[in-house]
């Protein structure tokens, strides 16, 4: 019942590309509480060259509710 109601939940989605959408799915970045981009310590030089992570901006507008979703986030990606 949980999946349903965080899939419906409108807190617990992330405008991002594919690609930042497929690395933040697959627990390779996550983000902080100040919308800062956290890259998971196994994350190559060759992705983040992809992610242009040099250049990645910060989150803006995050709500209580979606930090709360980042956290679980990060605590699963071991971020």
């Amino acid at each position: 019942m949980r999946r349903r109601r965080d899939r419906l939940d409108v807190h617990n989605g992330l405008l991002l590309s594919a690609l930042w959408d497929a690395a933040f799915d697959a627990g390779k970045i996550s983000f902080a509480d100040d919308g800062a981009v956290l890259f998971h310590p196994f994350l190559g030089a060759t992705e983040r060259a992809l992610l242009l992570a040099q250049a990645a901006p910060q989150l803006a507008g995050l709500s209580p509710r979606h930090l709360i979703n980042l956290e679980r986030h990060r605590n699963r990606s071991g971020l």
